[in-house]
């Protein structure tokens, strides 16, 4: 092969990672636009890494054709043969891709008005557990054996539901009772109200509510001093809610 064949299969990837990159960053960065909707937003950089990977496609293609034209003599009878596997293989990962962005979203929003809390770990976890079994049911339409990766997948997945499965059970019980006191309660514990509550000494708490937390009530006593009291310990014991501390008794 001649110099000039290497000159040219050199300049055509070399086009091809820099076209490939310069649309991937057009891409994100359009995608990602504060206009955007969250899931667009969510799907800016997967897009934009498509984008660049298949710049980057095209440049190898061109590189090879130029390097090497009877390398791509037997390409088309061999593209076309797996290219049906090679279509639905994609069609999964897409909608696998495109049900964890909603499902993700949904439990989210879900937890949100729940707890009151973003859980961005769960979220993610959720949406990549989703996208990895797509992964997997692609490659087993592309005949890839995926026993392994069944087992990889279980277990990526089950450590994670064993995990907090043992923090529900062991440590998670008191957490949820804070959780659940919170959104009962949450109507009537409002910003600037004056709270008096039993202690957990037993002693009497008052103070001004100066915050709202998932698992407590943040205070600001009579000698300026900041208090926390565990929700659910308001739901265990009588207390009170003035609207200004000289209105308490």
């Amino acid at each position: 092969m001649s110099t000039t064949n290497w000159v040219v299969a050199a300049v055509a990837l070399g086009c091809g990672l820099l076209i490939g990159e310069i649309a991937g960053r057009i891409i994100r960065s359009t995608m990602s636009r504060s206009d955007r909707s969250p899931e667009i937003q969510e799907m800016a950089r997967p897009v934009g890494t498509a984008v660049f990977w298949t710049g980057t496609a095209v440049g190898l293609l061109l590189a090879v054709a130029a390097s090497s034209p009877k390398t791509l003599k037997d390409l088309p009878d061999k593209t076309f043969a797996h290219l049906p596997g090679a279509l639905v293989a994609a069609i999964i990962v897409i909608a696998g891709y495109a049900v964890a962005i909603g499902v993700s979203a949904a439990v989210g929003q879900s937890a949100l008005a729940a707890t009151g809390v973003r859980h961005r770990s769960l979220e993610r976890s959720l949406r990549l557990g989703i996208i990895v079994a797509s992964v997997v049911l692609a490659l087993s339409q592309l005949g890839v054996n995926t026993f392994v990766l069944v087992i990889i997948l279980g277990a990526l997945l089950g450590c994670p539901a064993l995990a907090v499965a043992l923090l529900t059970g062991f440590g998670g019980r008191e957490v949820a009772a804070n959780l659940a006191a919170g959104r009962a309660l949450r109507g009537q514990l409002q910003i600037d109200k004056y709270l008096i509550c039993p202690g957990a000494d037993g002693a009497t708490v008052r103070g001004v509510i100066v915050a709202v937390h998932p698992v407590t009530v943040e205070l600001l006593t009579d000698d300026l001093v900041t208090v926390h009291v565990p929700l659910s310990s308001l739901l265990a014991s009588a207390f009170e809610v003035h609207p200004h501390r000289s209105w308490a008794s």
